[in-house]
């Protein structure tokens, strides 16, 4: 009798709290209370149940939702013990603003609890220089009370913050990182688009190389943010780029400026993994392998005869990142993004997510 009358109670708790529940059973809109899991933290950017109900949900502790928010996505991870997000940004002219941030802060809010999500991720990338001192600790200042708020009304809530490959200023990025790591859960490290700023020749280059993954844990390390304080994300994409010159793999490209810079990744296009696979296949694509960078990549020519280079990650190189990840005892790892790859029912599209999700670490040792 005590048990049942429990259930209902948590039952109504639910209902109060954010409507209706959505879900088959009352008890899979309650929150995911593990805080201290190991991670693997994904981004979905298509509500689409024929996608995310085959991702590897045995792997995964936290799904964001891009763009939408589906109850019917919320339920479903939660079946499996996997938290489920939303993500957010923050207009970069507001930043000083306090109300403003605290109106920010109550409606991101109001939309977590109304759709039974786990929290939120902030995804701010606007540029701040080194001199807008004023901006950097307006950021910090809205992370640290959107974390303190949404701990108060759902304490095992999730806030998480998104950095950049590294530390203290790429693509003039200059914030507070040791604020913002102790004001979040963790801050999630994008160790990919690292060729957004090209010091060096004007080529096609490896979109995440392994050693620059290791700087950038090492950089954020420096500033003795913990490594339990932070997730290792890594590319299921690739780019594009159009050889201007072709000389011995090396791929000349297009000046394209970025945030002061001459040449940037803007030359080329960002392509999803099954879009690569598709590509290698129609055109018996032999793969190359570089070394200095531990990344895939090959050369090929179009109908026209125009010549592009295209660097990706796939198993191989991402297994390696998140072997680094293990490496230094990071929180975990994740990925941009889950719906990169083919999830049709064909035998090839099956084989290509069964490497994909089969390279990712498993941390799940139980549901809770």
């Amino acid at each position: 009798m005590i048990v049942n009358i429990v259930l209902v109670v948590c039952s109504l708790l639910v209902i109060v709290e954010g409507g209706k529940c959505p879900c088959s059973t009352p008890d899979l809109c309650n929150p995911i209370t593990n805080t201290t899991r190991r991670e693997v933290f994904i981004f979905s950017l298509n509500n689409d149940r024929n996608s995310w109900e085959k991702y590897d949900f045995t792997k995964v502790t936290t799904v964001v939702m891009v763009g939408y928010e589906s109850p019917e996505l919320m339920c479903h991870a939660h079946k499996f013990g996997v938290r489920a997000i939303a993500i957010s940004n923050y207009p970069v002219e507001k930043l000083t603003n306090a109300a403003a941030r605290t109106v920010w802060v109550n409606k991101t809010l109001a939309m977590v609890k109304e759709n039974f999500l786990d929290g939120v991720n902030i995804d701010f990338e606007d540029p701040i220089s080194k001199n807008e001192v004023n901006l950097e600790r307006g950021y910090t200042s809205l992370v640290a009370e959107a974390n303190q708020r949404f701990k108060q009304e759902l304490p095992y809530s999730q806030v998480t913050v998104d950095v950049a490959w590294r530390q203290p200023c790429i693509d003039d990025r200059c914030y507070d990182y040791s604020g913002l790591s102790a004001v979040s859960d963790f801050v999630f490290v994008m160790a990919y688009d690292e060729r957004s700023q090209i010091l060096g020749e004007c080529i096609a280059g490896a979109n995440s190389p392994l050693g620059n993954a290791q700087i950038g844990i090492e950089s954020y390390l420096s500033l003795n943010i913990p490594a339990y304080k932070m997730v290792l994300g890594v590319p299921w994409y690739g780019y594009r780029y159009k050889c201007l010159k072709l000389v011995e793999n090396k791929c000349s490209i297009e000046k394209k400026p970025f945030r002061g810079v001459p040449c940037s990744d803007a030359a080329g296009s960002q392509i999803d993994y099954r879009a690569i696979a598709i590509l290698v296949k129609k055109n018996h694509i032999k793969i190359n392998f570089d070394n200095s960078t531990m990344t895939p990549f090959f050369n090929y020519q179009d109908a026209s005869n125009t010549t592009y280079q295209v660097w990706f990650d796939g198993p191989k190189s991402l297994r390696l990142k998140y072997e680094l990840a293990d490496k230094y005892g990071l929180r975990g790892v994740g990925m941009w993004n889950a719906d990169s790859l083919d999830y049709s029912d064909t035998i090839s599209a099956q084989l290509q997510r069964k490497e994909m999700w089969g390279a990712l670490p498993n941390y799940r040792n139980d549901f809770n």
